[in-house]
């Protein structure tokens, strides 16, 4: 009786051993960032940039009820509204610090608009 009752006390403490590390990370922060693409990005060691969110942890340990991250609004219309510009452009010029001009060609002009769609839905929380 005695040598079933360690068992049980030794299974005890290893599930302890073994949940506590889960239950602490469970606690820890999830950051949300774009890199220089506009790529999505999610991770626990943010860069510069990053923002934290809050994730809701279920029963099973999944994620399934995550809270979507705040949505800047500001942001997102600026975003919005440069993509319009450059849509809207017949052509895209671009000034450096010494003055001088230089002009997209088609190519680069639908290459920045690409990118600029993604950062818009990743900036108004589409994408």
């Amino acid at each position: 009786m005695q040598s079933i009752t360690r068992i049980r006390a030794a299974l005890l403490v290893l599930a302890l051993l073994v949940l506590t590390p889960c239950a602490a990370s469970a606690e820890g922060r999830i950051y949300r960032w774009l890199d220089a693409n506009g790529a999505e990005h999610f991770g626990d060691t943010p860069p510069a940039n990053a923002r934290s969110i809050k994730v809701k942890q279920t029963s099973s340990g999944i994620n399934a009820g995550a809270e979507l991250p705040v949505v800047d609004e500001a942001a997102c219309t600026r975003k919005r509204d440069q993509l319009k510009s450059y849509q809207l452009a017949s052509k895209l010029t671009e000034t450096n610090a010494l003055g001088e001009t230089r002009e997209y060609s088609d190519a680069e002009r639908q290459q920045l608009i690409a990118v600029s769609e993604t950062q818009a839905r990743a900036a108004c929380g589409e994408g």
